[in-house]
Order: C-alpha cells, then sequence, then structure tokens
C-alpha cells in the first residue's frame, strides 16, 4: 500500500494543486458562451423537468433547431450536458441548505465541470510524461508549462467543451501507448483507450476524425512486425470501448430530431478556403497559434529528440496535430470567435509540448541561449495566458467594435463577420495586456477613464458593458455582477484555495527534490527497447 500511495503521491499532487488553482481563479462570467448556457439549460430541463428540450432558449439561431414534438432543442454531443448533471444537483443541494439563489448556485456549480477536468487534463499530461520514461523533475515541470504557460489554462476557466474533448483523447493516446509499450499483449489498454475514445465522441460529433488514427496506430506496429492476425483483435477491443458511446448518441439524435443519424445541424459548415484560415490559425495575430503558445517556436530542436526516442509515437502525435489544423482550417467559423485565441486547435496542444520534454532532460548540456529561449518563451506565454483570465474577453470585445465604429467595415456579431485576426493593433494578446492594465488603473487609483459603459457602436450592436463584468477582474470572487455569498465569504475561499495551491506546489518541489528521477531509458529508441524486453 505504501508504494502504490508513493507512486501515486506525484500525480495526486498535480491534480490537487491544478484543481485549486484553477478554482481559485476562476471567472464570474457566466453567459460567457451560448454554447455553455444552452448546455446547461438543458442540463436543467433533464433534472428538473425529465425532458431533452428547452423551454425557453437564452440563445437564439442555428444552435436551436426544432426537433420531435415541435420543441426546441440543442444540437450539441451530450457529453458536457450529462456530466453536468451532477454538478447541477449538487448546486440545488447548496442553495437549498445555504439559503442562496438557485439560479446563480447550480450555473456556478455547473461551471466548475471544466475546472475539475481541467485537473484531470493536467493528471492525465502528467502520467503521459510518467509513461515515455521522462523523469519525475521533467514531468512535473512539463505538466506545470502545460497546465500554466498554455491556453489550457484559459481554456478550463472558458466552460467550454474543449477540456473534457482534450482529457479524453489524450486518455485514449496514453492507454494506446501503454498497449504498445508493454508488448500489445494485453488487451484491457486497447478497451480503455476506446472507452476514452467514446467519451470524446460522445461529447463532440467531430471526435470521430481522431478514432481511426487511434484504431491505425497498434495496427500498424503489428503490420510492421509480421503480427498481422492479431489486428482484427485488436480493433475488436478498441471497438467494444467505442460502440456503446456510437448508441448512446444514436439514441440521443434518435429522441430529439427522430433519427439516429440527424445532429440537427442545418447551417453551412465547411467549404472555408485554407489559404485563407490555415494561416489565421498559425501565424495571424489575432488567432495564430504560434503567438498563444509561443513555446512551439522551439519545436525544431525538440522534435529531432523526440523522433529518434519514440519514432511510432511520433507518427501518432503528428497524425493528430496534421489532422486537427486541416480538419479546422476547412470550417466557415475557423477561428471558434468568441474566444482566447484558435479554441478548436487546443486539442492538439499536448502533443505539441510533451516534444519539449526532450529539452528539459537534456538540460544541463543544451546551449545556454536554448535554455534561456525556452525560459523566455514560457514566462511569456504565461503573462498571456494570466491577461486573458484577469479580464473579461467582453471588454476587448467592446474594445473591437469602438476601433471599427468609423471604418470602413464597422464591427457586426457573426462568425462570419469578424475581421480583426490580421490588425496587430487588434490582437486580443496585446488588448489583453493592456485592459489588465487600464483595470487595474480603474480599481485601484479610480481612473475613471477607463470605466467602459456607453454604447460602442451607436446602435448598431449591443453594448457588452450592458451583460458583462468588463469594469472589474474578471475572477468570481472579485466580481459583483454574479456575486455569489458575501464579499468577505468569497475572499475567505479564494485565499483557502491559494493556500491549497501553495501547498500542493510545495509539495511537488519537495517530491522533485526528495525523489528519485532517474530515467528508466537513457539512450536508444524507447519503443525498441520495450519491445526488446516484451
Amino acid at each position: 500500500m505504501l508504494r502504490v500511495l508513493r507512486s501515486a503521491a506525484p500525480a495526486l499532487c498535480v491534480g490537487a494543486f491544478f484543481a485549486c488553482f484553477y478554482l481559485a481563479t476562476a471567472g464570474s462570467d457566466l453567459r460567457g458562451n451560448g454554447d455553455t448556457l444552452l448546455r446547461f439549460q438543458t442540463t436543467q430541463s433533464i433534472v428538473d423537468h425529465f425532458q431533452l428540450w428547452v423551454y425557453n432558449p437564452d440563445v437564439s439561431g442555428p444552435r436551436v433547431v426544432t426537433g420531435v414534438g415541435g420543441h426546441p432543442y440543442e444540437y450539441y454531443a451530450p457529453g458536457q450536458t450529462l456530466f453536468m448533471v451532477p454538478f447541477y444537483i449538487f448546486g440545488k443541494f447548496v442553495a437549498h441548505h445555504l439559503s442562496l439563489p438557485y439560479g446563480i448556485t447550480t450555473l456556478y456549480a455547473a461551471w466548475t465541470l471544466d475546472l475539475w477536468l481541467g485537473a484531470l487534463l493536467a493528471i492525465a499530461f502528467f502520467l503521459m510524461c510518467r509513461a515515455l520514461d521522462l523523469s519525475l523533475r521533467t514531468s512535473i515541470i512539463l505538466t506545470l508549462i502545460f497546465g500554466i504557460a498554455t491556453p489550457a489554462w484559459p481554456d478550463a476557466l472558458s466552460g467550454l467543451e474543449q477540456t473534457q474533448v482534450d482529457l479524453f483523447l489524450l486518455l485514449a493516446v496514453l492507454f494506446g501507448w501503454l498497449f504498445v509499450k508493454r508488448g500489445m499483449r494485453d488487451r484491457r489498454w486497447l478497451i480503455l483507450s476506446g472507452l476514452a475514445a467514446g467519451l470524446g465522441f460522445f461529447t463532440r460529433y467531430d471526435f470521430a476524425l481522431f478514432v481511426p488514427l487511434l484504431a491505425l496506430y497498434p495496427a500498424l506496429l503489428r503490420w510492421r512486425t509480421g503480427e498481422r492476425r492479431q489486428i482484427v483483435g485488436d480493433w475488436i477491443a478498441f471497438g467494444s470501448g467505442v460502440v456503446p458511446f456510437v448508441l448512446a448518441i444514436g439514441w440521443w439524435d434518435y429522441a430529439r430530431f427522430g433519427s439516429p443519424f440527424d445532429m440537427g445541424l442545418k447551417t453551412p459548415t465547411f467549404f472555408e478556403p485554407p489559404w485563407i484560415s490555415l494561416p489565421g490559425l498559425l501565424v495571424s495575430p489575432g488567432k495564430g497559434i504560434v503567438w498563444y503558445m509561443p513555446e512551439v517556436f522551439l519545436l525544431p530542436w525538440a522534435a529531432r529528440r523526440f523522433v529518434r526516442q519514440w519514432p511510432s509515437l511520433t507518427l501518432l502525435f503528428a497524425a493528430i496535430v496534421v489532422v486537427t489544423f486541416g480538419f479546422y482550417s476547412l470550417v466557415l467559423y475557423w477561428h471558434g470567435d468568441p474566444a482566447w485565441g484558435p479554441r478548436y486547435l487546443y486539442v492538439a496542444l499536448p502533443y505539441l509540448i510533451l516534444p519539449l520534454g526532450t529539452l528539459l532532460e537534456s538540460w544541463s548540456r543544451d546551449p545556454r541561449i536554448l535554455r534561456l529561449a525556452l525560459v523566455g518563451l514560457v514566462a511569456a506565454s504565461a503573462v498571456f495566458q494570466a491577461s486573458d483570465v484577469s479580464v473579461n474577453q467582453w471588454r476587448f470585445w467592446y474594445r473591437l467594435e469602438v476601433a471599427e465604429a468609423r471604418t470602413s467595415a464597422p464591427f457586426l456579431w457573426g462568425p462570419t463577420e469578424y475581421h480583426y485576426y490580421w490588425d496587430v493593433g487588434e490582437s486580443p494578446i496585446l488588448v489583453q495586456m493592456d485592459n489588465v492594465y487600464q483595470v487595474g488603473k480603474l480599481i485601484f487609483l479610480g481612473d475613471q477613464r477607463y470605466r467602459l459603459t456607453a454604447p460602442p457602436n451607436g446602435t448598431r450592436t449591443s453594448n457588452p458593458a450592458d451583460f458583462y463584468p468588463i469594469n472589474t477582474f474578471a475572477f468570481w470572487w472579485a466580481d459583483s455582477f454574479h456575486a455569489i455569498m458575501g464579499a468577505r465569504t468569497r475572499a475567505a475561499i479564494a485565499v483557502f484555495l491559494a493556500i491549497g495551491a501553495a501547498i500542493f506546489l510545495g509539495l511537488l518541489l519537495c517530491l522533485m527534490t526528495l525523489m528519485p528521477s532517474r530515467r528508466r531509458i537513457v539512450s536508444g529508441s524507447s519503443e525498441a527497447v520495450s519491445g526488446a524486453a516484451s
């Protein structure tokens, strides 16, 4: 038992740290995106009325579709909606026993789903590092980089379903890799990989893109080693985990729209010219992944080492990244706005960060300029993410409306209307950092020049200041827009969470120092060594 606890201690500390950290830095904007709001209303209908349709949807447009019985339904996969159910019930319990308002309490409770999933994603990432035989020190540092200095942090706080998708894909990859690493003999790992993939598809329909990649990965290795007769058995094991969720999705769609093949999607989705969208996703000042996660500039140095150590796994990682970028470059709303950065690409984040572990493993032997570059890029990225979570994103949109009000192309709401992506001055990264400065001066120095209240674009568009807390810091404990409990109680909880995060971070640092940190694989290919061992 002591040995098990000792082995699990680092992962548990990782999860506890990120749970406290994400809960402490969570925002108060409970209406920030219509997608999650519609899913929440469906959760509410399921729990309170035992139905899948929404009485009075807060969001109109193509996301609400008339279905069975002439009722309005949201058109999403059921994953996030159903995962919110226990949180919604807990919110009702807390509201009842603490005499809190039911509406705001259940919203806050449901909104914490992604925060807990974000902590689980950090654990999965840490376990993937360990499965790659990275040292304990490298695994902890790399996980902290992933969870704080990449968009994984703002995304976990966004309330969107992307964190849930990222978690299930990473778990599917982890279990598939453990199957391969341990000699491709124990198909229970493939069943677990299939279950994780099924849950991913249960959360987002387009997760189906990754299912063939996950199934083909061990099959190609079987083919290469001459074990071709084993492929069908592998696919049966993997499929046994996926199929139940495919059937559940079919029932979900049949119950809403009368057919297991009708997802309710009625609007055009594809055929954006990739020569427009792909550069936007990669390098545009408004959405380029290289700016929202600048650590990727070091991939050319890290990737060569990663390929030598894990050649077949590199192909799987590359396939996931290429499929993600390629698919979403064809989507009309490739930018995913309103959102921080190219949110549809965040499913690829773990596979862009994991290769950097090779730089940390050879830290003392690498040139000083490379080490300084890594520290600088990680620090810059952490500042970028912190600026986003510190001030509500709708302050950026307010300022964008103002900036474009007197141009030849005034601002309009709509996923095909936004056009700020190549204007450096309108980059959300730069504007958000300035927003932190402005709100700080407004709050601490009373500088009223930075209080945004007037309609930003006349009567042409709605005013974000009327609906969102754009003149305060975004943290739930600092905002009065959607206040829950008294100010002192909120402050006490925030301090408790901050202390908890500090304690678990301290424990992680102690574990890095006290526990053995040597790698089991020192040179050569880890895949080759594990294959020889089997």
